[in-house]
């Protein structure tokens, strides 16, 4: 196949598209398609027509033949894929630190129930400390048990904090314990830590 006087380039299934393909593809040839390539996103035939100071008819014939227009658009999704990659790795690194960082403060808290007086903390502290949890939680987590409830009885939240606030202090403490275990447990499965070792004898 050829356009106008100039042959269609086969490319080398060894090689990516938007590398030489050589012998076919000269030193000068390779240079005008990186002009093109290296316009990024927004390139057109024309603006590199101008950059080149080459006719467009001419940068049209030779786009056409070495194949720059399907050869530009693997490199964007080559691009895209590694943007991709690192990106997934950059959430998932977050995420294990975030982890890490609500484990260390739900142990905390954990630790401070043990010898929590019962009126230590008003309402407003509890529903305070049990929205950040619940947040963080379903943050790291999401919360597939939650059922979302809409309607004049207002958000999930305000109904969850709605009940909290009518229990007594031994069922908040027993609800946030439960909450700070329900954390450590899902942070160790995570982490791929066992949750059933008896420990040392």
């Amino acid at each position: 196949m050829t356009v106008g006087q100039l042959p269609v380039l086969t490319l080398d299934p060894d090689l990516d598209p938007w590398d030489r393909h050589e012998p076919r593809e000269t030193t000068r040839r390779y240079s005008q398609f990186r002009t093109y390539l290296d316009a990024g996103r927004g390139r057109t035939l024309r603006k590199v027509a101008e950059t080149l100071a080459l006719h467009p008819a001419y940068v049209r014939a030779v786009a056409a033949a070495y194949r720059w227009v399907e050869r530009a658009e693997a490199w964007d999704r080559h691009r895209d894929q590694m943007h991709e990659k690192v990106w997934l790795e950059e959430r998932r690194r977050a995420a294990e630190n975030d982890s890490k960082i609500l484990g260390a403060a739900v142990g905390k808290i954990a630790d401070r129930l043990r010898s929590l007086r019962a009126d230590d903390l008003t309402n407003s502290d509890l529903i305070r400390l049990l929205d950040v949890v619940l947040r963080q939680r379903r943050a790291l987590f999401g919360d597939p048990q939650t059922i979302a409830l809409t309607g004049l009885d207002g958000s999930p939240l305000t109904v969850q904090l709605a009940e909290f606030a009518g229990m007594s202090v031994d069922q908040r403490r027993q609800t946030i314990s439960g909450l700070a275990a329900d954390v450590q447990r899902r942070i160790a499965a995570a982490r791929g830590e066992e949750d059933d070792d008896p420990g040392p004898d």
